[in-house]
């Protein structure tokens, strides 16, 4: 994994394409360690197990924590698992940092026009 600290943001890039139990583990014991805002950079990330969904709900009920660059398949996901109720999602760090355009699942319908 690769860490970049600011003043204000701990930023973690998982290098594991599947985050899994062990990743899982690594990952939150780190961000467990800061005071600072943490985020995850989902960019190389291409598959999430059930063991990294249930830590991240479980971690987002005493902390908040970020995710940004997700893999349209991981996103999917997150959509399906309704992610966004428990974290942050943006489409990139920049949205992240500024604390802008942040991704939330909204569940449209197509409604008939009556005649």
């Amino acid at each position: 994994m690769e860490i970049r600290e600011t003043r204000e943001y701990l930023i973690i890039t998982p290098l594991s394409s599947v985050l899994d139990l062990r990743e899982s583990e690594r990952l939150f014991s780190e961000i467990n360690l800061t005071k600072k805002k943490p985020a995850l950079d989902m960019n190389s990330v291409t598959e999430c197990s059930i063991d990294f969904l249930n830590k991240l709900i479980e971690y987002t009920k005493s902390k908040d924590i970020s995710l940004f660059n997700i893999n349209s398949d991981v996103f999917a996901l997150f959509n399906f698992m309704k992610i966004d109720k428990f974290a942050k999602l943006f489409v990139s760090e920049l949205d992240f940092i500024e604390d802008s355009r942040q991704i939330i699942n909204r569940n449209f319908l197509l409604l008939r026009k009556a005649s």
